[in-house]
């Protein structure tokens, strides 16, 4: 049980995304690794280094705005029972999402973070 990266997830307006992307780009020296279009929630994701920069329709990003971060995990079913008896709160999920399955969890100390498992 492992975690084997974390990102930082932003929310920019659509009119905003290719500037945020051109800016986490620069600021770390890297080109964007990933974009993704996510039809379960209508939004579209692109992943730069560290972050997750997210974009789409305000009620779209309103619905996740408050997760703050992702952990990339190696055996999401091994994390979600071990969070739960260490004092985190599953907020929702385990579920199939677009490049694997996740969960949304309250970690005992407020942070909410998306615990994903990518498809392999």
């Amino acid at each position: 049980m492992q975690v084997l990266q974390h990102v930082f997830r932003l929310y920019v307006a659509l009119d905003k995304f290719e500037q945020a992307i051109a800016f986490y780009e620069w600021i770390q020296g890297l080109s964007c690794e990933r974009r993704v279009h996510i039809p379960e929630t209508g939004m579209d994701a692109a992943k730069v280094g560290g972050f997750l920069i997210f974009t789409g329709a305000p009620q779209s990003l309103a619905r996740v705005r408050d997760v703050n971060a992702i952990f990339y995990v190696d055996s999401l079913a091994a994390f979600v029972p071990w969070l739960s008896e260490n004092g985190a709160e599953i907020l929702a999920g385990p579920r199939t999402v677009t490049g694997g399955r996740n969960a949304t969890v309250r970690n005992p100390d407020g942070l909410i973070v998306e615990y994903f498992e990518a498809m392999r």
